[in-house]
């Protein structure tokens, strides 16, 4: 728990009166012209905006665990309109009076990165974008108002479609089908609100762009979001690389899929089948025990990892159980002031939910290991490596899955489905990278050109599935990804953070001690170092070329032909 010293114990984090005058006192103090005057006021600073972060953060997740209840929706949404603007408004004042300060200069060597950021920052705020970034806020939420109540009636139970997703694993070819079919009409019952609340967000997306000074939104959020290690140019590179390298890898697996199922081609529902006809892996029951056995593994994985995890467990940090009016999806979120992560995920029995849990889980290891860094700010890893922490739990968490399959052909099974699903997860992230390219870089563009984007690309890395039949579901796929309403551009990071996650994964195969430590050493680093600094911490590569992507890949493969054979 951190230590305050600036914020009083009685600090009102919902008070905009309380709020604004401790804002207000570090824009008055006079600050020494020295650099340790000027650090110890930059850490009240933080002090206060760690308070007020984890306020925001619990809320958030009240809210989302519980997205019918109104008064926790107003508390979240009070929080959002009244002290979010409050804290836009003084950073913005603070940050320029950190940034003019004679004595910046001697902070450079400690915090390099959270000061370029400020630049970055200052050159990009604008007051009228105040609002407009509140409205976003209200905007998502109304978003995630609609896909929160999305259910089907299936056998006479009422299912949420995370809940229907466990049907996709069925052997019976017609349960499957109808499971998908029902998942996808749901979908398209609310397709034209979904447009509208995507349409909505795109606005105002453009808007916030314009009003600081862009006329490209690409140029605006790649700037915002701090990606001075890469360019557009090299996204389109890479997704590039992955159709000409990765997806004949998908398209192979699909045809000899289809093969042994017997099948001229595989449709939809039969992507995630079991091709032998196994039956779907059942293992475990109940959230708890999910839980407890993934702490098995970490158990055995390392001290560190078996500490923090069992910290969250034993301090009811983790949420796993799917449940009505709980928002879709899964996240981890750092309560900054507790100095915990918390685990929000929504479980339905399937031998996913372990990976889940396991990626995580590895963003909340990540969490553990900032804790000592000075600044909150550094606490936000970029995504680039964030995901290189999370991804590399799934890969070295699963190398036992003895907790939960005594059996190993079950285990091996479990990992070659998960390997598959890597191969499988780059082509879809540069689908989802190169339709948002193409969305804004199109800012006029309307719901029906918006379609034919999709379907553009939907044939740019098409790997053998047949959707003969199924025209409106295959046009709005697209809909089904939530950061493409909450988190523009933010889905790149998985693929580049997934080649970081092999390379580890290399590395510990070599030497497990060694691999994992090299992990923990760059993710203690948080984000105060540049992301090539973090890769080569790791001792990975920052590199998305095809140099790279190729060995990592035909090791992949070669794993899953061994676990198959």
């Amino acid at each position: 728990m951190m230590k305050r010293s600036f914020v009083p114990a009685d600090f009102k984090a919902d008070n905009t009166k309380q709020v604004t005058e401790y804002y207000e006192k570090l824009l008055i103090e006079k600050i020494p012209e020295n650099a340790e005057a000027l650090r110890a006021w930059l850490l009240k600073w933080n002090e206060l905006t760690t308070v007020l972060s984890e306020v925001s953060c619990r809320r958030y997740v009240d809210m989302t665990s519980h997205t019918q209840d109104e008064a926790i929706a107003k508390a979240y949404m009070d929080f959002v309109e009244n002290i979010d603007p409050i804290c836009e408004d003084y950073n913005n004042k603070l940050e320029r009076k950190l940034i003019e300060h004679p004595s910046v200069p001697e902070l450079e060597h400690e915090f390099g990165v959270y000061l370029r950021d400020v630049r970055t920052s200052l050159e990009l705020f604008r007051k009228e974008n105040i609002p407009l970034s509140t409205k976003e806020t209200t905007a998502i939420q109304d978003y995630q108002k609609i896909t929160s109540t999305m259910s089907v009636e299936h056998n006479g139970e009422t299912k949420t479609l995370q809940q229907m997703a466990t049907f996709l694993t069925s052997t019976d070819r017609v349960v499957r089908e109808d499971a998908w079919k029902k998942i996808a009409r749901r979908r398209l019952q609310d397709k034209e609100r979904l447009d509208e609340a995507f349409d909505n967000l795109f606005k105002l997306r453009i808007q916030i762009a314009k009003n600081s000074g862009y006329e490209d939104y690409l140029d605006y959020i790649f700037k915002a979001k701090s990606r001075f290690d890469y360019s557009p140019a090299d996204c389109s590179t890479f997704h590039e690389s992955i159709e000409k390298i990765i997806l004949p890898y998908l398209k192979d697996i699909y045809k000899s899929k289809a093969q042994k199922m017997n099948l001229q081609k595989l449709r939809p529902w039969d992507t995630k089948v079991d091709a032998l006809s196994r039956p779907p892996l059942k293992p475990f029951k109940t959230g708890a025990e999910l839980i407890e056995k993934v702490g098995q593994i970490f158990d055995k994985l390392s001290p560190k990892t078996s500490a923090w995890f069992r910290t969250m467990q034993r301090e009811h940090l983790i949420d796993p159980d799917c449940r009505m009016g709980k928002a879709p999806g899964g996240y981890q979120i750092g309560f900054e002031e507790s100095e915990r992560p918390f685990i929000f995920m929504n479980a339905a029995g399937t031998d996913g939910d372990i990976y889940t849990l396991l990626h995580e889980s590895g963003h909340s290891f990540q969490q553990f290991g900032v804790s000592g860094l000075p600044l909150t700010a550094y606490h936000n890893v970029p995504s680039e490596f964030a995901e290189v922490s999370s991804m590399s739990m799934e890969l070295i968490g699963s190398t036992d899955l003895s907790p939960f399959y005594p059996n190993p052909e079950d285990a091996n099974r479990s990992r070659a489905d998960e390997l598959e699903e890597i191969i499988w997860l780059f082509p879809w992230v540069a689908s989802i990278d190169s339709f948002q390219h193409l969305m804004y870089s199109h800012p006029n563009h309307t719901a029906a050109d918006r379609k034919e984007m999709w379907l553009s690309v939907m044939d740019r890395y098409e790997a053998g599935v047949d959707y003969t039949g199924l025209d409106d579901e295959r046009a709005y796929l697209w809909q089904k990804q939530l950061h493409i309403f909450e988190v523009p551009f933010y889905y790149i990071e998985y693929g580049i953070a997934q080649l970081g996650a092999l390379q580890v994964w290399e590395n510990f195969k070599k030497n497990p001690q060694k691999g994992l430590e090299d992990l923990f050493a760059a993710e203690a680093l948080g984000a105060s170092r540049p992301l090539p600094e973090l890769f080569a911490k790791a001792n990975i590569r920052f590199d998305f070329s095809a140099a790279t992507i190729e060995p990592l890949i035909r090791d992949l493969s070669d794993e899953l032909h061994r676990l198959e054979h």
